[in-house]
């Protein structure tokens, strides 16, 4: 089980055995998913150990707006390598670990971000991390989402950071904040949420979503399409944008659709490139 899969709740298994991620086991609505929902475990990459808790917050509040809810605890006290505090309601957690990802767990899935061809290379080069947790706001998980891309943001503007582990990939410093500015703009920033996998199955194109159980629904595959792998990187995001901005949620035997005429079959069964039951989307 690996370190990103002990904290969600998932298993990553050895991709020599099989190469799945435990997920809900018995539909969109499952208990599984409701627990996972509103909660978000990230990992900044640093070439040392130091982190500026100050210029965190400072960020956090002047960039992003977000203080601390009034706890009465007294924050001088708290040490300089973590912060525990509430953001309405919401609990927010940062530590300064001064290791690296435990097992090569941050090297092994930068291999599977194809956008950013120099990520196993700077991912080996880290020697620890900050841990970011958001926890525990199932009631409004996209809320929780936004705060969580505000924290790990302004722990990222440092100049130690080399990237960030998340939703089961790494991705560079300049990606995750380019796309972090898109709520500044009332944007939700999916591609910070939600990871896209792309390979080539025995028969065609697969892709399958990364994420989508932090927001309480089930992951989504597409099985060897005859798309292109850029049509079915396109389309899952897309689905995936669709989905978190409108608070929709597909189920078995429904369809989808860039239009209103298009109908796309959606099955739930047993995953392929993940383990529990996902959404295949017939595309």
């Amino acid at each position: 089980m690996g370190f990103l899969g002990d904290l969600f709740g998932k298993k990553k298994k050895d991709p020599e055995k099989n190469n799945k991620t435990t997920i809900p086991e018995d539909g969109s609505n499952s208990r599984e998913a409701k627990d996972r929902s509103g909660t978000f475990v990230g990992f900044v990459l640093l070439r040392e150990a130091r982190w500026d808790k100050a210029e965190t917050f400072r960020l956090l509040e002047e960039k992003w707006h977000i203080t601390p809810d009034e706890t009465g605890e007294d924050q001088e006290k708290e040490e300089d390598n973590m912060a525990v505090f509430w953001v309405k309601g919401t609990m927010v957690a940062i530590s300064l670990m001064e290791a690296p990802v435990p097992n090569g767990e941050a090297e092994h899935y930068a291999a599977a971000n194809f956008l950013w061809r120099e990520a196993v290379e700077v991912t080996k080069t880290h020697t620890a991390h900050i841990l970011v947790s958001v926890l525990g706001n199932a009631g409004n998980p996209v809320e929780a989402g936004k705060l969580y891309t505000a924290v790990t943001a302004s722990c990222m503007e440092q100049p130690e950071v080399l990237g960030i582990y998340t939703s089961g990939t790494v991705l560079s410093p300049d990606h995750y904040l380019r796309v972090a500015e898109d709520m500044k703009n009332g944007d939700l920033p999916v591609m910070d949420w939600v990871y896209v996998g792309i390979y080539r199955g025995k028969e065609g194109v697969c892709g399958y979503t990364y994420g989508l159980t932090s927001f309480g629904r089930n992951e989504m595959e597409i099985l060897d399409s005859s798309h292109e792998p850029s049509d079915i990187f396109e389309f899952l995001y897309d689905l995936c944008a669709y989905l978190l901005n409108a608070d929709v949620y597909i189920r078995d035997g429904e369809t989808v659709g860039h239009s209103a005429e298009e109908k796309i079959p959606v099955t739930c069964s047993e995953g392929v490139s993940l383990e529990g039951m996902t959404l295949k989307i017939h595309y």
